[in-house]
């Protein structure tokens, strides 16, 4: 039973606060494109015959929030998705093909720490190995190709990121 000023967060308030900030600063983002589909993001580097549509060839960037993990529950925190729409060879491919390099994860932590994590480790509920290279700023606020604001959908949800977080 909760007493008077008990908190029915999971975390104290510092760390609740230090968390909304951490989200918010990667939804506010214009990397942040929380409904855009492979296909879209695709789309915005190669045309409709498989040629890239920028000289030099460009890839485009999409953020987007995960709420489908099994282990998710068990994180304690929030995960983001990183995908990468570009041209390259795949495994051990020889010629260079479109696809969405999707295999990396920001993890943000009660604390409002990120981290990076391989796709598969996140799914498997591990954090053991975190990709130690990467930085927020690799992916905030860089060049990129974007749909234009009036197209994007607004998406930071304040309400969306407390509704998980409350017992």
């Amino acid at each position: 039973m909760l007493h008077r000023n008990q908190s029915s967060y999971f975390f104290p308030f510092n760390f609740f606060e230090n968390f909304i900030y951490s989200c918010r600063k990667i939804e506010n983002d214009p990397n942040y494109q929380r409904y855009i589909t492979n296909d879209e993001l695709l789309n915005l580097v190669r045309d409709e015959n498989g040629n890239a549509k920028h000289t030099p060839r460009r890839s485009a960037l999409a953020i987007q929030r995960v709420n489908s993990y099994q282990n998710y529950d068990a994180l304690s925190g929030m995960i983001y998705q990183i995908k990468i729409a570009k041209k390259g060879c795949i495994g051990d491919d020889e010629y260079p093909v479109w696809h969405i390099d999707d295999s990396t994860i920001i993890f943000v932590n009660k604390k409002g720490e990120y981290s990076f994590h391989v796709n598969e480790n996140i799914r498997t509920g591990n954090l053991d190995h975190p990709l130690t290279h990467l930085k927020i700023d690799n992916f905030l606020n860089q060049a990129c190709l974007h749909y234009s604001k009036e197209t994007r959908v607004e998406t930071s949800n304040l309400s969306d990121v407390m509704s998980q977080l409350m017992i």
